[in-house]
């Protein structure tokens, strides 16, 4: 066991330092998962995934999407949230999007006016086989207990010479290994499987995969959402508290936006050939 809050318990593999929540993906109350709830756990970061942040980073995702694939296609976006990237691919592609809970589904198709489905990559859909030229799996993978079926049914809904793009944390970078258990992509509650870009690579190889490119990825937040995350981590770590305190004085200028690339996430491209 390499951490363990709330009842939950963070292990890591000695020889490959893949990590994973025993427990899987945290249930509300009523029996369904935190992201399938009429108040999935992400609805209340307006300043994250309701902002122009939001869409800035989609339209980086879509530029870098077409240095490998060539518009006019099919794409399925996966774990599509409120469909900002949905909204910047449609202009290129013939975009759908898969998200689990229905609120978030209905706000996306009423204000983006996008092609958002209620689903999981979870479930199996025969629809979608042999169907789309991109799948994108943009922060997602890590909230998955079972990513290696993901993985394969992906690459069972692209069509032969399709890509797969993956961002998610990167456990094995720099910056991981230093914070150690007090890094800010360990969430006991949402992040259920964290990959280093060496084992997801290899996970990816035996999926039947291949690897195209490997890099990391940065993008712009709200000075407030950065303060209020680091409120939120402070609760775990004495460390952070202190890091926290230092950062009150973004509260004055909480809408200003600045990029950061840390290098701790990373961006696979993946073909399956």
């Amino acid at each position: 066991m390499w951490l363990s809050a709330r009842d939950r318990e963070l292990l890591r593999c000695t020889s490959c330092r893949f990590a994973w929540i025993a427990q899987g993906v945290a249930r509300a109350s009523g029996g369904t998962s935190i992201y399938e709830s009429d108040e999935p756990i992400f609805a209340t970061e307006r300043d994250y995934y309701l902002d122009q942040t939001a869409v800035d980073a989609a339209r980086d995702k879509l530029r870098w999407i077409l240095r490998f694939v060539p518009a006019g296609g099919a794409l399925l976006d996966v774990g599509a949230n409120y469909g900002y990237f949905l909204q910047q691919a449609r202009g290129s592609f013939d975009a759908t999007g898969i998200e689990p809970s229905a609120t978030v589904v209905a706000w996306g198709r009423e204000h983006l006016g996008v092609n958002l489905e209620q689903g999981s990559i979870e479930a199996d859909n025969p629809a979608y086989r042999d169907r789309f030229d991109v799948v994108t799996l943009f922060d997602v993978i890590e909230h998955l207990p079972d990513p290696r079926s993901a993985l394969e049914r992906c690459r069972g809904y692209l069509k032969r010479g399709g890509f797969l793009f993956i961002t998610t944390p990167d456990a094995g970078a720099l910056t991981a290994r230093l914070l150690g258990t007090h890094w800010y992509y360990i969430d006991i509650v949402e992040h259920v499987s964290l990959f280093s870009t060496a084992n997801l690579a290899t996970l990816l190889r035996e999926c039947g995969y291949r690897l195209v490119e490997r890099r990391t990825i940065g993008r712009s937040y709200r000075l407030s959402y950065i303060e209020r995350r680091l409120s939120q981590l402070a609760r775990e770590s004495a460390l952070l508290r202190i890091v926290h305190l230092a950062s009150l004085p973004l509260r004055l200028a909480g809408n200003l936006r600045v990029p950061i690339s840390a290098g701790d996430v990373m961006g696979l491209v993946a073909a399956r050939d």
